[in-house]
């Protein structure tokens, strides 16, 4: 697992998460989308009610791993940690 805080340019090494029911049913359901095809070079956003924050989030595979190049350097450099 990587979090990554873009504001701070800094990965997150604990976060806590607080959904309402109708955002927690809408990640469930983003999530169910991405797993269909884990490979799919996509992505998802969960917003809160009002659109004053935003989850985004994917599927990291080993075959994406090695196709780094295609994230971002902050993500390149986030997705390298351990």
């Amino acid at each position: 697992m990587w979090m990554l805080d873009a504001e701070r340019k800094q990965s997150v090494r604990t976060l806590q998460l607080y959904l309402t029911p109708k955002e927690a049913a809408d990640l469930r359901d983003n999530l169910a989308e991405l797993l269909e095809d884990p490979e799919r070079p996509d992505h998802r956003h969960t917003l809160s009610e009002d659109c004053s924050r935003d989850l985004s989030y994917s599927i990291v595979t080993p075959a994406k791993l090695e196709a780094i190049s295609r994230y971002t350097k902050l993500e390149q450099k986030v997705l390298r940690e351990k």
